[in-house]
């Protein structure tokens, strides 16, 4: 017969089996979230991706035509506000397509806590990438109905309204969150 020790230590390593493999559920569990969530946030991102690249050439205000000096060159490349569109525009390309890169070595890792930070910082990625998207789409229609400053003003501030629903959301988030630890 088995000695008492022996017995102790089979049942301490059936124990550790069954727990190493709930473990290995749950993280399996996790990554499968993490991937299913994953999907709608590409999604977002490579729209973003493609609309910044798509702006960055095809300009607002247009190009010189044939038989002008500056043939070729921007209407509007004078102009501040064109100016911080295209800078702007820049910016919204590079967080989009790094949230990308981030989402593409993500699903290449299966460790949960490199998976877990990856998904933290595409997520800050794609949040800051939405919301220079929307100040690239003020600066651009700011520069080109420039020439109509009441219809431009309108515009921006419709286009600054985003914003207000941002902080809003930020709001309803703490008091939330705190509502929830005076449960707890």
């Amino acid at each position: 017969l088995p000695s008492r020790r022996a017995r102790k230590d089979a049942k301490f390593k059936k124990g550790k089996k069954l727990l190493r493999d709930r473990k290995d559920d749950l993280t399996r569990k996790d990554l499968k979230r993490y991937s299913y969530r994953t999907n709608t946030q590409i999604l977002v991102a490579a729209l973003i991706t493609t609309v910044a690249f798509t702006a960055g050439f095809i300009m607002p205000g247009g190009l010189h035509q044939s038989g002008e000096l500056e043939k070729g060159f921007v209407v509007l490349s004078g102009k501040k506000a064109f100016n911080a569109f295209m800078i702007l525009d820049a910016l919204a390309l590079l967080l989009s397509t790094s949230s990308l890169l981030f989402y593409f070595l993500q699903s290449m890792d299966e460790d949960l806590q490199q998976v877990s930070k990856l998904d933290a910082a595409s997520i800050v990625l794609n949040i800051a990438s939405i919301i220079v998207m929307m100040l690239t789409f003020i600066t651009g229609t700011y520069s080109v109905l420039s020439h109509s400053p009441s219809l431009a003003i309108m515009v921006c501030v419709i286009g600054s309204l985003f914003f207000l629903v941002i902080v809003i959301l930020q709001i309803k988030m703490v008091y939330d969150c705190q509502a929830k630890k005076n449960v707890d």
